[in-house]
C-alpha cells in the first residue's frame, strides 16, 4: 500500500475503532475482511473525498452519496436482520461465522 493510502487506512482504523467504542456493534473479529474493507474505505476516501462504502455504487449525488458513509445508514437494520452489515464490517452479537 503507498503512503496516502496506509495512512488514510490508519485514520479509517482509528474512526472504525471509536464507533465501536460509542456503538454496540463490533468488528468483524476476522481480520482479513476488516483489512479487505479499510483498504477499500481508505482508497474511496482518497478518490472521493469521503469514505463511502466500497460495497456499495457511488451515484455522484452527495445527497444521496452521504448515505454510504461509513459507517453507512443500513448498517444498523442489516445487523439487526443479519447479523453483519453488507460489507461484513461491522457485527452485531447475533453474528454467527459463516462455514468456509
Amino acid at each position: 500500500m503507498n503512503d496516502n493510502r496506509e495512512q488514510e487506512a490508519i485514520q479509517i482504523r482509528k474512526m472504525l475503532n471509536e464507533y465501536t467504542v460509542r456503538s454496540h456493534y463490533k468488528l468483524n473479529p476476522d481480520d482479513a475482511i476488516v483489512d479487505r474493507v479499510v483498504k477499500g474505505l481508505a482508497m474511496r476516501t482518497i478518490k472521493f473525498g469521503y469514505a463511502y462504502c466500497p460495497c456499495r455504487l457511488v451515484s455522484g449525488d452527495k445527497e444521496k452519496d452521504r448515505k454510504i458513509i461509513c459507517p453507512c445508514v443500513y448498517h444498523a437494520e442489516e445487523i439487526k436482520r443479519d447479523g453483519e452489515c453488507h460489507c461484513n464490517l461491522f457485527v452485531g452479537d447475533n453474528y454467527q461465522k459463516k462455514d468456509e
